[in-house]
């Protein structure tokens, strides 16, 4: 357990840091954010007695760590710095061997059988063995946080001060570091204290972070404190926007950067629409933003190309998603700028609707196809395999909306379909009632993002209103398109 208790010092009389107070329980991974010049590398040197401290306490398990020796200190605390100079022209299997030089017993300090065993493991761990016979000098940057990384592990020690750890390191070399580091806290409660400059990297790794700003310490607390924009701001001076990890529950952040103003673009003029046997496809010549159950290009994204495919009525693939890819990829259409869907519905049956409601431009394409209608309200013992019979749902808007408004926006589009679907009365062959829409619909949004933000788009709002009347008019013309289509080939 680490205690800062009113903490202060600095380069001259006046002190850098000021009374700060931090705890940090054994066994934690703490990170200490702020920008460059908020005074992370001065408490660092305070704690680690590469400072003289003007007043204040740091205290290691009740024990006063300022009070220790040089010695005493290396057996609980390990300290990496940013520095990577080293004095002497010393092997990287050397340097590493000073990691064990306090525990070292007799004239000659020695390493035991231990101590070579733990050096080979940490050598190893941290992907430097191979490197054990090389000059330190000949080293690259990242090669040498990496040694310098396995002389502090091989002191295994109680605390490990970090400053900026992956400094110099690639990406994989960085998550390669923390795997190791989040490993050894967790096996060997080691507790880490680390200065960081990557707030992603912070929220992936730390327990708890704190924000320095000028030298003083504020909104301590759980990674979610990196949530808090406006603190971010405030300390930083740039506009962030905190999204979920997809497979954690941790924030990740986005910069904002001042955009220079941009003449607005029309998005009829912006687009280009194709329409033929295989695809009914929409381009744009500027990215729009985008939420998507597209097969390819599914989630929340910015996109230029969205394609609805037409596959025959026996389509029977378990590769569906390569399959699109694969036919966006002979369109010309970049996969990751790509939405892709597929329908047994002839494509070249789509509606296509554009019209200006209320000052805002809509352009909308609908493939509706019911053989394989259900009501989603029908108990059924078991799910039947899914057949190719969709209604797919293209939706574009020169709108500027936020994510929840992209949330709002689908759930427009979905009312208008369901209205669409029992005043035309589709039915769902297995219970008899109404249907409400198909198993494999797909729907995408896609707004401009020009003009007044907002964060709703229902059907109290004008754009809600606008997608609603567009998908329904285009989803009751598709319907009468598809029937007259049946009637004719019955």
């Amino acid at each position: 357990m680490i205690e800062i208790e009113n903490l202060s010092g600095g380069y001259s009389r006046v002190p850098v840091v000021e009374n700060v107070s931090l705890h940090v329980e054994a066994g934690e991974f703490f990170g200490l954010l702020g920008p460059n010049g908020s005074g992370k590398t001065t408490l660092f040197k305070l704690m680690s007695g590469g400072l003289p401290v003007m007043d204040g306490k740091v205290l290691l398990n009740g024990d006063s760590v300022l009070d220790m020796n040089q010695m005493q200190r290396a057996r609980h605390i390990a300290v990496l710095s940013q520095e990577t100079n080293v004095s002497f022209d010393f092997t990287v299997e050397e340097i590493v061997q000073l990691g064990r030089y306090a525990f070292q017993k007799g004239i000659f300090k020695a390493l035991s059988p231990y101590d070579k065993k733990l050096m080979e493991e940490v050598m190893e761990i941290t992907s430097v063995t191979k490197y054990r016979h090389t000059s330190f000098h000949m080293l690259s940057g990242g090669e040498k946080q990496r040694v310098l990384l396995a002389k502090a592990l091989v002191q295994e020690p109680e605390v490990l001060l970090l400053d900026e750890p992956t400094n110099h390191l690639d990406i994989k070399h960085t998550f390669d570091i923390l795997d190791v580091l989040k490993k050894w806290q967790e096996e060997r409660s080691l507790t880490i204290f680390a200065i960081l400059h990557d707030l992603n990297i912070a929220a992936l790794y730390c327990d708890r972070v704190g924000l320095l700003h000028e030298g003083t310490l504020t909104n301590i607390g759980s990674v979610d404190v990196l949530r808090n924009k406006n603190k971010l701001a405030e300390i930083y001076g740039v506009e962030t926007w905190s999204q979920p990890h997809p497979t954690l529950a941790r924030p990740q952040l986005l910069m904002n950067p001042r955009k220079k103003e941009e003449r607005p673009v029309s998005l009829f003029d912006n687009c280009t629409v194709e329409q033929d046997e295989k695809a009914v496809s929409v381009s744009f010549q500027q990215p729009l933003r985008t939420i998507s159950n597209g097969v390819a290009g599914e989630g929340i994204q910015w996109i230029k190309h969205f394609a609805n495919f037409h596959v025959d009525k026996n389509y029977d693939s378990w590769t569906p998603k390569n399959d699109v890819e694969n036919w966006l990829d002979e369109k010309g259409f970049p996969v990751e700028q790509s939405v892709g869907m597929m329908t047994a519905v002839k494509t070249e049956h789509a509606v296509i609707k554009r019209e200006v409601l209320n000052g805002i431009a809509f352009l909308v394409v609908v493939t509706a196809g019911t053989g394989n209608a259900v009501d989603i309200t029908h108990r059924e013992t078991e799910i039947h395999r899914e057949k190719i019979g969709t209604i797919n749902t293209l939706v574009f808007a020169d709108a500027h909306l936020t994510d929840g408004a992209l949330v709002n926006a689908c759930m427009s589009a979905a009312e208008a379909k369901v209205k669409a679907l029992h005043d035309g009365e589709v039915k769902d062959p297995l219970s008899g009632s109404l249907a409400t829409g198909t198993s494999t619909d797909s729907l995408v949004i896609g707004v401009t993002q020009q003009g007044e933000r907002t964060s709703y788009a229902g059907s109290g709002t004008f754009i809600g209103r606008g997608i609603g009347y567009m998908v329904y008019e285009a989803t009751m013309e598709a319907l009468a398109v598809y029937r007259s289509w049946k009637e004719a080939h019955s």
